[in-house]
């Protein structure tokens, strides 16, 4: 089952309009975020399924989002993907995945199709 919602949070509004078009195209119902302190309130008000968060927002990074709605809601368990364009690492890849329990860890520029493999390895019936 595709997931009902997913915030995209990131401040390039070029990036939110083409993930939330290749979303929104398989009828997916999307809330976008301009930086990190709406991420973390739209997301806390809404629990999206899926959460896509750019790594440097201003306000708070995604890294800062998880871990405050970690403290603020320990039972909500979206998967998170972080997307990056600076943090370009195998070592803040592990860092993100570890200490922030990071599904997905994608650097930028992003492909659609590589972003709907990585969704449908947890929402199988979304297809590139």
């Amino acid at each position: 089952m595709p997931p009902t919602r997913v915030l995209v949070a990131d401040d390039s509004r070029i990036f939110r309009l083409l993930v939330s078009e290749v979303l929104r195209d398989r009828g997916i119902a999307v809330v976008e975020a301009t930086n990190g302190r709406e991420a973390l309130d739209r997301t806390l008000s809404e629990r999206p399924e899926l959460l896509i968060l750019d790594a440097l927002m201003p306000l708070l990074s995604g890294f800062d989002v998880l871990a405050k709605l970690r403290e603020k809601a320990p039972e909500y368990e979206p998967i998170v993907f972080i997307v990056t364009a600076v943090y370009k690492s195998r070592r803040w890849e592990s860092e993100a995945r570890q200490t922030y329990r990071v599904h997905e860890y994608l650097e930028k520029p992003i492909e659609p199709e590589d972003l709907l493999k990585a969704i449908a390895r947890y929402f199988p019936d979304v297809h590139a």
